[in-house]
């Protein structure tokens, strides 16, 4: 037998085919038993002594359905297509604006009122359209909300406090006119919530020629495409089809940039947009803590993403001492314990995953990525040429000349010139890594040349104590008494409550942005990921940035073995500020990287760079 929690799950997953079976009954009930009945706009506009007027109603129903097309669209171009024509119970991120000032599920409320104007041109019968729909939709919210609930603590328990669930009230009209929306559609909020726009034209000839036939033959064309639309988008893929190395699982649990350089180049403020890549999910966590008004997480590899879901429920549930115990700072005997009290709070897709893996969790996430586990592979060989007792030496003191000496003595010899060359090899990691992730490459470029000048300059030039990057990459864990940001006591409860700010994104960079509204992103983090592009995807990603940016934006990215800068077509609308990033760069305890950009959207043509510099960033530790 069927429980209730798995029925209503079917009832979701199939809630397009519930909702044409509601009108095709209700049609079918009236064809057969009301065919000589009058319709029900009819019928009022002759109790209100108005027959002879009732023609009208075309053209209200004409105006309404444009109204409710609006309202739809807008509020799909705060979400994404995939999140709303999911079969799955999915969630972005937590939108407290525009239409959803209205109501928590403006999109059901559009579609409730869209059905109800087409059930007064039906007979009588036609009132069960919008009394089903009525408590279907409730059925369906109730079911959503149990995941929301789970995904966005505690902003949704405000939120649904303070917003009605589907019918709007005076307090939420009014707080929605005080609010002054802009209303705001992007190409992906149109494309696929315009199911009810051919019911505009349709209405307007119904009203020339009193039938609501030709309304109907009209406007259903859209709604059969939106159906289409909807059941391509929203069947989940198959799992059979063929991923690269990329995408199959975590590739890096932790991210390998510093993100105080990032920090000390945004200068981070209370109203500033956030839009950083995920990887392993660490800064931008530390983001928050400079309380900005939303964080945007994404990434293409959506095993990223549940890796920081995970993290982000960790922070939730578990105090902070146990927290660093399940992320695998710490030791840890009871992590399969742990997990069983985060699971609820992850999406279907992640706990699918993080069920599937369970030797990940047992390690420790922030162990479990591929690249830290070709880390692990690099310190198990290096331990033949360099004994632990000179790596610990290196990080017993910070004076930089007793470090160059120790290095010149006891690590720079035959034994680490053949390590580089071998482990450090294109061969080597490409066995490990994509191959794309070399596309861009100079084919002469040598590998061990360049990361054994980068771990020279880390051992012997940079502060070598507080260095958690060159710690974990040489002796497989961090100090806890020098953890990264995200991880210091300090900063966990201004994290904790500020995790509802996260939006969780998984596509690429260039199809994110193209869906966003001009001048809605304040501060961008790409990483390194232009490196893996081709120079003309680069600039098309760049002149997309710029549209979605506020002018005087602020981004930053790195440069590992491909050089890449603004192209010279951008000049004037991208200011680089090389002065700031060389200054940042001199000091980047993750030291792999060969170029830090730091770059300034110019909108206005005016000199930005000097009102950059003039701003006294406040450095937060």
């Amino acid at each position: 037998m069927i429980s209730a929690s798995k029925l209503i799950r079917y009832e979701f997953e199939a809630r397009i085919f519930v909702s044409f079976s509601i009108v095709i009954l209700t049609c079918v009930i009236s064809a057969v038993f009301f065919s000589q009945s009058s319709p029900l706009y009819v019928l009022f506009f002759r109790i209100v002594g108005l027959e002879r007027y009732s023609s009208v109603m075309f053209l209200i129903a004409s105006l309404l359905m444009f109204v409710l097309s609006v309202m739809r669209m807008w509020a799909g171009s705060l979400l994404t297509s995939k999140t709303v024509m999911s079969f799955r119970v999915k969630s972005d991120s937590l939108i407290i604006s525009g239409p959803y000032l209205l109501v928590r599920n403006p999109i059901y409320l559009s579609d409730l009122l869209a059905l109800t104007v087409l059930s007064f041109f039906l007979p009588i019968s036609g009132i069960l359209i919008p009394v089903l729909f009525y408590i279907y939709y409730i059925r369906l919210i109730k079911y959503e909300e149990i995941a929301f609930f789970n995904i966005h603590p505690p902003g949704y328990e405000n939120f649904v406090e303070k917003i009605p669930r589907l019918i709007p009230t005076f307090r939420s009209i009014a707080g929605f006119i005080k609010s002054r929306p802009n209303i705001y559609h992007n190409k992906d909020g149109i494309r696929h919530n315009a199911l009810y726009c051919l019911f505009i034209p349709g209405f307007i000839v119904g009203y020339f020629t009193e039938s609501f036939l030709y309304a109907a033959l009209i406007g259903i064309p859209g709604v059969i495409d939106w159906a289409v639309i909807h059941t391509s988008i929203g069947l989940p893929k198959s799992s059979k089809q063929k991923q690269s190395k990329v995408f199959n699982c975590v590739l890096y649990s932790q991210c390998w940039e510093d993100p105080q350089i990032d920090r000390e180049a945004f200068g981070i403020q209370k109203n500033d947009t956030v839009f950083s890549i995920t990887s392993g999910g660490c800064n931008l966590l530390s983001f928050l803590t400079d309380d900005p008004e939303f964080v945007i997480a994404l990434d293409l590899n959506p095993h990223q993403n549940y890796l920081l879901e995970l993290k982000m429920a960790a922070f939730r549930n578990l105090p902070y001492d146990k927290m660093l115990e399940f992320l695998g700072v710490r030791k840890c005997d009871n992590r399969k314990e742990l997990y069983e009290s985060l699971k609820s709070d992850l999406s279907e897709s992640a706990l699918n995953y993080w069920d599937k893996n369970p030797k990940q969790l047992e390690r420790g996430i922030i162990h479990c990525g591929r690249y830290e586990d070709y880390m692990g592979l690099l310190r198990n060989c290096l331990r033949f040429i360099i004994s632990k007792k000179t790596i610990s030496q290196f990080f017993e003191t910070n004076d930089t000349e007793v470090r160059k000496i120790l290095f010149e003595k006891k690590w720079d010899n035959i034994r680490w010139k053949i390590f580089t060359r071998v482990l450090l090899s294109r061969k080597t990691m490409s066995l490990l890594f994509d191959e794309a992730f070399f596309k861009y490459l100079e084919a002469d470029l040598s590998f061990g040349g360049h990361f054994s000048e980068k771990v020279r300059t880390a051992l012997t030039q940079l502060p070598i104590r507080e260095n958690y990057f060159l710690r974990y990459i040489l002796l497989g864990n961090y100090d806890v008494k020098c953890l990264p940001p995200y991880l210091r006591r300090e900063n966990f409860e201004l994290i904790r409550n500020r995790l509802h700010r996260i939006r969780i994104v998984t596509d690429s960079c260039y199809n994110f942005l193209k869906q966003q509204p001009e001048s809605s992103i304040t501060k961008f983090n790409f990483t390194n990921v232009f490196e893996w592009i081709s120079e003309e995807a680069f600039t098309e990603l760049l002149e997309e940035t710029i549209r979605v940016a506020k002018d005087g934006s602020v981004m930053t990215y790195r440069n590992l073995l491909v050089p890449r800068e603004h192209p010279e077509a951008l000049s004037g609308r991208v200011i680089s500020n090389k002065d700031l990033a060389g200054r940042l760069h001199d000091k980047d305890l993750s030291f792999i990287y060969d170029n830090y950009i730091i770059e300034v959207i110019n909108k206005k043509k005016k000199n930005v760079i000097q009102n950059y510099q003039n701003i006294n960033w406040k450095r937060t530790e």
